[in-house]
């Protein structure tokens, strides 16, 4: 399937990124874990650090499945390695999951399942899948939740853009906001090192880029 990553000169594997199957997947890796994946704690062994790295594994879903259900069972069957939450939606099912993802474990999720199981900081929000920063993170779970609640029913990529990621201040590098109905995807990336100071600094104070992936995918394929 024809795909679009969002990443840098050199980046040979998927962080964000969009597929003409309405696919769209991102991730977050995971510092403060609990007990459940099974590793990186101390009650628990080391991360794995041998296996298919995860940025590959999100490319291959892009790349070759159509569906949340093959996403599912790809991220299930593959050689896993690191503690990660992985962002995973599906335009055509109108279909999110997160996915408690280690070398041990992968636990996909919904709103009804939500993960981790916190109702102070991070409570059940109807037809709404969301993480902060990390697993353990009600420093920015908590707000983020707050948010979402706030604008619940009529959240779209205009008050996402210039509201929620902002309050929240989540997308230091790059950030992105996918429309899988309409197939519309919005990008924005932090400063770049040689760029003027008094440029806002983060990705979620900056412009963001909006485009038509129905369109880009409709392009004509280069030969080569």
């Amino acid at each position: 399937h024809a795909y679009a990553q969002i990443g840098w000169p050199g980046n040979v594997g998927v962080l964000s990124g969009f597929s003409d199957q309405q696919l769209a997947i991102s991730e977050i890796g995971v510092t403060y874990p609990d007990d459940s994946f099974g590793q990186g704690t101390d009650n628990t062994p080391p991360e794995k650090v041998y296996g298919e790295p995860w940025m590959f594994i999100l490319r291959d879903i892009l790349q070759f499945e159509s569906s949340l259900e093959g996403a599912t069972e790809r991220i299930a069957n593959a050689n896993r390695t690191c503690n990660l939450i992985i962002g995973v939606g599906d335009g055509e099912e109108n279909m999110v999951n997160g996915f408690e993802y280690s070398g041990y474990v992968s636990v996909p999720y919904n709103d009804v399942t939500l993960l981790p199981v916190n109702d102070t900081w991070h409570p059940k929000i109807d037809d709404v899948v969301y993480n902060g920063m990390d697993w353990l993170c009600p420093g920015y779970t908590g707000p983020l939740g707050e948010q979402l609640q706030k604008y619940h029913g009529s959240i779209s990529e205009v008050n996402t853009i210039q509201n929620i990621l902002p309050t929240v201040q989540t997308g230091d590098l790059h950030a992105v906001v996918y429309d899988l109905t309409e197939q519309l995807m919005h990008v924005s990336f932090c400063r770049k090192a040689s760029a003027d100071p008094s440029e806002p600094h983060y990705a979620y104070e900056r412009q963001f880029t909006r485009l038509k992936m129905k369109d880009i995918f409709a392009q004509q394929a280069p030969v080569v």
